[in-house]
């Protein structure tokens, strides 16, 4: 029973660490991409402020797991004719927030006197006691992180107008964690492109 407690408590852990990123996606009008065949991807995506994404690994992944979910939508890499231009940005922000965190007051060990009973006698003593912390507000601190925000944009290259956006932002804490989670999130991102 405690080894399948410790089990779950480890998955829950663990599937909670992998869904750091809010995904959302915008787009004008009711998309229907089953009109498209063919996409390219735009030369300048770019990649600001941070080295965690402005590297030849990251940008192959993000590449890579983007044909890979557009390619399961039946859509076709075609860098001559492209019905689709795909274009992304990958942004690392330094952002704060501010945390109220709950200030106690313990006051300290101290003895009590006590009654105690034994044979019907009354027996007179101390006992030592530690009494319970007290809630005495809360202390307001700035907290500094980095942001990540991914965003891939489908414009339609016969009216040069972005038909979808797929926008991925979430906490780094870590730059070796923020590139290997990329095909994750991308593949998230495309999860919220209509069918």
């Amino acid at each position: 029973m405690r080894k399948m407690a410790f089990m779950l408590l480890f998955a829950a852990s663990f599937l909670t660490a992998c869904s750091s990123y809010n995904i959302y996606s915008v787009s004008k009008d009711k998309l229907d991409v089953t009109k498209y065949q063919t996409y390219a991807w735009m030369s300048g995506n770019e990649s600001k402020l941070q080295d965690y994404y402005n590297n030849d690994i990251a940008e192959e992944k993000i590449i890579e797991s983007a044909n890979t979910a557009l390619s399961s939508r039946g859509l076709k890499l075609n860098n001559k004719q492209p019905d689709i231009l795909i274009r992304y940005t990958a942004v690392i922000d330094e952002k704060s927030r501010t945390v109220n965190e709950p200030v106690y007051y313990q006051s300290p060990y101290r003895y009590v006197p006590a009654v105690g009973y034994y044979r019907g006698r009354a027996i007179y003593y101390y006992r030592y006691v530690r009494p319970f912390p007290v809630y005495v507000g809360a202390e307001e601190r700035k907290v500094e992180f980095e942001e990540g925000n991914i965003v891939i944009d489908l414009i339609d290259r016969k009216t040069s107008k972005v038909i979808w956006r797929g926008v991925a932002k979430g906490e780094v804490n870590n730059p070796e964690n923020a590139v290997n989670d990329l095909p994750k999130v991308i593949s998230k991102i495309f999860d919220k492109l209509p069918s």
